[in-house]
Order: C-alpha cells, then structure tokens, then sequence
C-alpha cells in the first residue's frame, strides 16, 4: 500500500491526516509527536526506497492514536505501507 497524503487538520487531541491508499480513504488521528515521528518515518522509508534494487523488509512501526503504521520497503525502489487498528 502506498499512502498520498489528501488532508491534515488540528483537533482537540492533535492532528487528523488523511491519506489516499490504493484501499481507499486512511484516516489517522493522533498527538503532534505522533504524527511528526510517521512524517519523520515516512521520510526515511522514501529516502531508502529510492536506492532499493532488492530488500523486501520492514524497516519502522508507528502508533498513531489506534493505528499501528508498518513502514518497510519492496524491490524495486518501492515502499511498502500497512495500517493496523488496534
């Protein structure tokens, strides 16, 4: 799953981000710590990607409010993406 990100927007508990996947509509909330440690990841992920010829291997998880966000790569320059609910 690739995510793009559509929408980000303060609440009372920190910050809303919707993301496009080929599943659909993604909807996390979480603290600004969160969702700043997943954009840090998510950076990392992309920058590694773009250099994989081969690994297949998740590199990171992030808990996002009641989300745990797998981030990883696949061959091809590719990142790999899964969301779990808690």
């Amino acid at each position: 799953m690739s995510l793009e990100l559509l929408d980000a927007r303060e609440t009372a508990e920190g910050i809303e981000v919707t993301f496009a996947t080929e599943r659909g509509l993604e909807t996390l909330e979480g603290s600004c710590e969160e969702i700043a440690r997943l954009s840090r990841v998510m950076a990392q992920v992309a920058a590694l990607a773009a250099v994989n010829e081969d690994e297949r291997v998740w590199i990171d998880r992030v808990e996002v409010g009641d989300a745990v966000v797998h981030l990883g790569l696949k061959p091809g320059g590719q990142a790999k993406v899964r969301i779990v609910r808690r």
